[in-house]
């Protein structure tokens, strides 16, 4: 109510121009006032244009308490466009690397995986092959020697997922590889402690793991393994002490299992343990 009063107190013109303000009928609009108003009602021209420009100036300009956010009231500066713009790079690489139940269907777990990492430039080993399969002629599809229908002969046994960027979105889709047992996550930046425990819990049969310069990874990650009961050799470089004494723990905890360092001899190890597989 105190609204409408303002409006009146503000309001230069009478709102009721041609109407007395009260109800005898008999005193009628003078022949002045008449013409007064005839003249503004023909006077009075309508412009939509004009009418959108004001209803967007009113939008733009700060101070008002009505409608959606200013554009004036935002950071428009390089800084926060180059923020903006991670964000949202990120958000689509966890969107892209979703688990995607139709492609399991059409596939099969074993060879949905290595189309995954395969696109995304890793590489992958089945049973009874010999060499990775990785795409390296850019110019061929990278479907070119991996399998396009479901072949229940294809069994996946080594993952490379070395330098890539997998997010824990993606780490769903290793689920279901029970012939999995030589994994490498080797300078991931965002593997973390929960990624490393859902590994643990979703690859039942892994015997090698690589988590060399995952920078992410704590002390927590690691006893997380300990449901990996059959992992036998585990590779971090990790200094911290926590982190040793958590690994010296897993040792403990898993029969057989080696926790080494990258260096010669191991890449040597490696390199053999790939061939045995």
């Amino acid at each position: 109510m105190n609204n409408l009063r303002r409006l009146f107190l503000s309001n230069k013109c009478p709102l009721t121009y041609g109407i007395k303000r009260y109800s005898n009928r008999e005193n009628a609009l003078t022949e002045n006032e008449k013409t007064k108003l005839y003249e503004r009602l023909m006077g009075s021209r309508h412009n939509e244009k004009k009418t959108e420009v004001s209803s967007f100036r009113s939008w733009l300009v700060p101070g008002d308490d009505y409608g959606p956010p200013r554009l004036l009231n935002y950071d428009w500066t390089m800084k926060t466009i180059a923020k903006w713009y991670y964000r949202k790079t990120i958000e689509f690489q966890k969107y892209s690397q979703r688990y995607i139940p139709d492609r399991v269907k059409a596939l099969g777990s074993d060879i949905a995986i290595a189309h995954y990492i395969v696109y995304r430039g890793g590489a992958v080993k089945f049973r009874d092959h010999d060499d990775f399969i990785r795409w390296e002629n850019k110019k061929d599809d990278y479907f070119v020697n991996l399998p396009q229908t479901y072949e229940s002969n294809y069994f996946v046994e080594a993952v490379d997922a070395s330098d890539m960027v997998i997010y824990y979105e993606g780490l769903e889709n290793f689920k279901n590889l029970y012939k999995l047992k030589w994994l490498s996550f080797k300078n991931n930046p965002v593997l973390d402690d929960w990624g490393l425990d859902y590994i643990g819990s979703t690859i039942p049969n892994l015997e090698y793991l690589d988590i060399t310069n995952c920078k992410q990874i704590t002390a927590n990650g690691i006893c997380g393994l300990h449901k990996s009961t059959q992992l036998k050799q585990l590779v971090v470089n990790n200094e911290d002490i926590e982190f040793q004494m958590a690994c010296f723990a897993l040792e403990d905890i898993i029969p057989g299992l080696s926790v080494s360092t990258p260096s010669i001899e191991n890449e040597n190890t490696q390199k053999e343990n790939l061939e045995k597989v």
